[in-house]
Protein backbone atom coordinates (compact mmCIF):
# COMPACT_ATOMS: atom_id res chain seq x y z
CA UNK A 1 0.00 0.00 0.00
CA UNK A 2 1.42 3.50 -0.98
CA UNK A 3 2.78 4.86 1.90
CA UNK A 4 1.05 8.47 1.79
CA UNK A 5 -1.98 5.82 1.65
CA UNK A 6 -0.78 4.30 4.72
CA UNK A 7 -0.35 7.82 6.60
CA UNK A 8 -3.99 9.13 5.99
CA UNK A 9 -5.29 5.96 7.48
CA UNK A 10 -3.56 6.27 10.54
CA UNK A 11 -3.94 10.19 10.65
CA UNK A 12 -7.95 9.56 10.17
CA UNK A 13 -7.81 6.75 13.06
CA UNK A 14 -6.01 9.02 15.26
CA UNK A 15 -8.46 11.47 15.22
CA UNK A 16 -11.48 9.11 15.04
CA UNK A 17 -10.08 7.96 18.58
CA UNK A 18 -9.21 10.65 20.02
CA UNK A 19 -12.53 12.31 18.52
CA UNK A 20 -14.36 9.20 20.48
CA UNK A 21 -12.32 9.33 23.82
CA UNK A 22 -12.51 12.76 24.37
CA UNK A 23 -16.71 12.65 23.82
CA UNK A 24 -16.95 9.76 25.84
CA UNK A 25 -14.74 11.92 28.62
CA UNK A 26 -17.43 14.76 28.43
CA UNK A 27 -20.39 12.80 28.76
CA UNK A 28 -18.79 10.91 31.85
CA UNK A 29 -17.56 14.32 33.02
CA UNK A 30 -21.63 16.06 32.73
CA UNK A 31 -22.95 12.72 34.22
CA UNK A 32 -20.96 13.15 37.00
CA UNK A 33 -21.54 16.56 37.44
CA UNK A 34 -25.05 16.83 37.18
CA UNK A 35 -24.89 13.15 39.78
CA UNK A 36 -23.03 15.92 42.25
CA UNK A 37 -25.21 19.08 41.73
CA UNK A 38 -28.06 16.53 42.95
CA UNK A 39 -26.46 15.46 46.23
CA UNK A 40 -25.36 19.80 46.71
CA UNK A 41 -28.93 20.57 46.52
CA UNK A 42 -30.38 18.15 48.70
CA UNK A 43 -27.92 19.04 51.31
CA UNK A 44 -28.83 22.66 50.84
CA UNK A 45 -32.61 20.94 51.54
CA UNK A 46 -31.52 19.47 54.07
CA UNK A 47 -29.55 22.47 55.69
CA UNK A 48 -32.71 24.54 55.14
CA UNK A 49 -35.13 22.30 57.55
CA UNK A 50 -32.39 21.98 59.60
CA UNK A 51 -32.11 25.79 60.72
CA UNK A 52 -35.04 27.55 62.67
CA UNK A 53 -36.34 29.72 60.03
CA UNK A 54 -39.44 32.19 59.87
CA UNK A 55 -41.89 30.94 57.18
CA UNK A 56 -40.82 34.33 54.94
CA UNK A 57 -36.74 33.32 55.74
CA UNK A 58 -37.46 29.98 54.43
CA UNK A 59 -39.81 30.98 51.53
CA UNK A 60 -36.29 33.31 50.72
CA UNK A 61 -33.76 30.47 51.05
CA UNK A 62 -36.15 28.37 48.56
CA UNK A 63 -36.04 31.00 46.12
CA UNK A 64 -32.19 31.33 46.38
CA UNK A 65 -32.68 27.51 45.56
CA UNK A 66 -34.79 26.61 42.65
CA UNK A 67 -32.24 30.34 41.07
CA UNK A 68 -28.71 28.40 41.81
CA UNK A 69 -30.23 25.03 40.64
CA UNK A 70 -32.76 25.17 38.06
CA UNK A 71 -32.34 27.01 34.29
CA UNK A 72 -35.66 28.99 34.59
CA UNK A 73 -34.88 30.54 31.78
CA UNK A 74 -35.74 27.12 29.69
CA UNK A 75 -38.51 26.49 32.44
CA UNK A 76 -40.09 29.68 31.50
CA UNK A 77 -40.07 29.17 27.78
CA UNK A 78 -40.83 25.29 27.96
CA UNK A 79 -43.72 26.15 29.94
CA UNK A 80 -46.29 28.06 28.22
CA UNK A 81 -45.81 26.11 25.10
CA UNK A 82 -46.44 28.04 22.29
CA UNK A 83 -47.57 31.15 23.68
CA UNK A 84 -44.53 31.89 24.88
CA UNK A 85 -43.61 33.36 21.25
CA UNK A 86 -46.72 35.52 21.63
CA UNK A 87 -45.26 37.15 24.95
CA UNK A 88 -43.99 41.00 24.88
CA UNK A 89 -39.87 41.02 26.17
CA UNK A 90 -41.25 42.58 29.31
CA UNK A 91 -44.07 39.59 29.91
CA UNK A 92 -41.24 37.16 29.41
CA UNK A 93 -39.31 38.57 32.37
CA UNK A 94 -42.39 38.70 34.87
CA UNK A 95 -43.51 35.23 34.45
CA UNK A 96 -40.16 33.86 34.66
CA UNK A 97 -39.67 35.88 38.01
CA UNK A 98 -43.06 34.52 38.85
CA UNK A 99 -42.74 31.41 37.89
CA UNK A 100 -39.44 30.86 39.99
CA UNK A 101 -41.45 32.36 43.10
CA UNK A 102 -44.21 30.07 42.40
CA UNK A 103 -42.20 26.81 42.19
CA UNK A 104 -39.70 28.63 45.72
CA UNK A 105 -43.10 28.37 47.70
CA UNK A 106 -44.49 24.88 46.47
CA UNK A 107 -41.34 23.30 47.24
CA UNK A 108 -41.07 24.86 50.78
CA UNK A 109 -44.59 24.17 51.46
CA UNK A 110 -44.34 20.92 50.36
CA UNK A 111 -40.21 19.86 51.65
CA UNK A 112 -40.09 22.87 54.33
CA UNK A 113 -41.18 21.19 57.49
CA UNK A 114 -40.01 17.59 56.12
CA UNK A 115 -36.75 16.36 58.25
CA UNK A 116 -33.83 14.12 57.23
CA UNK A 117 -34.71 14.14 53.28
CA UNK A 118 -32.03 12.15 51.66
CA UNK A 119 -31.29 10.83 47.96
CA UNK A 120 -30.16 7.37 46.94
CA UNK A 121 -28.39 7.56 43.30
CA UNK A 122 -29.20 5.10 40.92
CA UNK A 123 -27.88 6.34 37.86
CA UNK A 124 -26.94 9.29 35.55
CA UNK A 125 -27.69 8.95 31.88
CA UNK A 126 -26.92 10.99 29.17
CA UNK A 127 -29.39 12.01 26.94
CA UNK A 128 -27.43 12.97 23.35
CA UNK A 129 -24.87 15.63 24.19
CA UNK A 130 -27.17 18.33 25.53
CA UNK A 131 -29.01 16.61 28.83
CA UNK A 132 -28.28 14.33 31.44
CA UNK A 133 -30.76 12.70 33.61
CA UNK A 134 -30.36 11.81 37.15
CA UNK A 135 -32.12 8.83 38.58
CA UNK A 136 -32.95 7.53 41.90
CA UNK A 137 -35.26 7.07 45.07
CA UNK A 138 -36.01 10.43 47.43
CA UNK A 139 -36.31 8.65 51.40
CA UNK A 140 -39.11 10.78 53.27
CA UNK A 141 -38.98 9.31 56.37
CA UNK A 142 -42.21 9.59 58.55
CA UNK A 143 -44.72 10.21 55.51
CA UNK A 144 -46.96 7.80 54.21
CA UNK A 145 -44.98 7.28 51.65
CA UNK A 146 -41.06 7.31 52.34
CA UNK A 147 -39.58 6.50 49.08
CA UNK A 148 -40.27 8.40 45.97
CA UNK A 149 -39.01 7.64 42.67
CA UNK A 150 -37.49 10.63 41.23
CA UNK A 151 -35.33 11.69 38.15
CA UNK A 152 -34.09 14.86 37.90
CA UNK A 153 -33.41 16.07 33.95
CA UNK A 154 -30.49 18.09 33.32
CA UNK A 155 -29.68 21.01 30.34
CA UNK A 156 -25.93 20.08 29.97
CA UNK A 157 -24.23 22.81 27.50
CA UNK A 158 -20.77 22.61 27.14
CA UNK A 159 -19.75 26.30 28.43
CA UNK A 160 -22.07 25.76 31.50
CA UNK A 161 -22.82 25.03 34.96
CA UNK A 162 -25.28 21.61 34.31
CA UNK A 163 -28.59 23.06 35.38
CA UNK A 164 -32.45 21.02 36.34
CA UNK A 165 -35.03 21.82 33.84
CA UNK A 166 -37.67 19.18 34.95
CA UNK A 167 -38.13 17.00 38.02
CA UNK A 168 -40.80 13.78 37.80
CA UNK A 169 -41.74 12.37 41.31
CA UNK A 170 -43.25 8.62 40.46
CA UNK A 171 -43.12 9.27 36.48
CA UNK A 172 -45.19 12.43 36.77
CA UNK A 173 -43.65 16.04 35.13
CA UNK A 174 -42.97 19.05 37.07
CA UNK A 175 -42.52 20.75 34.05
CA UNK A 176 -45.78 19.03 31.65
CA UNK A 177 -48.00 19.79 34.95
CA UNK A 178 -47.03 23.37 34.99
CA UNK A 179 -47.30 23.50 31.06
CA UNK A 180 -50.83 22.16 31.24
CA UNK A 181 -51.70 24.66 33.85
CA UNK A 182 -50.38 27.55 32.23
CA UNK A 183 -51.64 26.60 28.38
CA UNK A 184 -54.80 25.71 30.05
CA UNK A 185 -55.30 29.54 31.38
CA UNK A 186 -54.08 31.54 28.59
CA UNK A 187 -56.10 29.81 26.05
CA UNK A 188 -59.44 29.93 28.85
CA UNK A 189 -58.70 33.99 28.34
CA UNK A 190 -58.88 34.03 24.51
CA UNK A 191 -54.76 33.15 24.04
CA UNK A 192 -53.80 36.45 26.27
CA UNK A 193 -49.87 36.04 27.54
CA UNK A 194 -51.24 38.28 30.54
CA UNK A 195 -53.71 36.26 32.06
CA UNK A 196 -51.17 33.73 32.72
CA UNK A 197 -49.53 36.33 34.74
CA UNK A 198 -52.08 37.54 36.51
CA UNK A 199 -53.08 34.29 37.54
CA UNK A 200 -49.87 33.08 38.91
CA UNK A 201 -50.13 37.02 40.90
CA UNK A 202 -53.03 36.31 42.33
CA UNK A 203 -52.05 32.84 43.63
CA UNK A 204 -49.06 33.68 45.26
CA UNK A 205 -51.01 36.38 46.94
CA UNK A 206 -52.88 33.88 48.94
Amino acid sequence: MDRYFKLLIILFFTFFLGFTLTSNTSLASKTENASSIVQKLIEKIQNIQETKYTEEEKRTEFLQVIQTFFDMNIVAKASTGPYWRTATSNEKKRYTELITELIADVTASQLGDISDVEFQLQSSTPKGDKMVIVSGELLVPNQSKSKINVNWRFSTPDSDVPKIIDVEFENISMLVAQKEESVAIIRKNGGVFSALITAIEEKLRK
